[in-house]
């Protein structure tokens, strides 16, 4: 498989993360703070080619003549694209790709594992990467108050 550039499996990082925010209920605005969308639309990119991408794009697009729930369009779509649909859903939830037929899963970066969006619904931080900061849990905690 070759290597496929953003523009030609996506149309463009925009076309990129609005499917992405249809996938993953989190708005544009929301996707775009994580920072990680260009590295996502270019890791997906050159991962799966530009005939799946542009499917999944296309299909996507074409179930949506009317707002409804993601099931409803997921349920038009072919079980490849569908695939590929939960696996940039997953990459976003995660930082995590999950892999196609037999190929091991992938963190994308240490930072995509911060940014995950599950960090978020959460309410709080990858662990190891977010406040109070890295390492700690070594030190004994200040006394509170008095």
């Amino acid at each position: 498989m070759r290597q496929s550039t953003v523009a030609e499996a996506w149309g463009g990082a925009e076309e990129f993360v609005a499917l992405s925010a249809s996938l993953s209920g989190f708005d544009v605005t929301e996707l775009e703070k994580t920072g990680m969308a260009s590295a996502y639309a270019e890791f997906v990119a050159g991962r799966v080619g530009a005939v799946p991408c542009r499917a999944l794009r296309d299909g996507w697009a074409g179930g949506r003549t009317e707002p409804g729930s993601v099931g409803e369009v997921a349920e038009g779509l072919d079980e490849e694209v569908l695939a590929l649909a939960r696996a940039v859903t997953q990459l976003w939830y995660t930082g995590c790709w999950p892999g196609f037929a037999g190929s091991a899963p992938v963190v994308v970066s240490e930072r995509a594992y911060a940014e995950g969006l599950v960090w978020r619904v959460l309410g709080g931080y990858a662990p190891g990467v977010g406040r109070p900061g890295f390492g700690s849990w070594s030190e004994a905690p200040g006394r509170v108050g008095r």
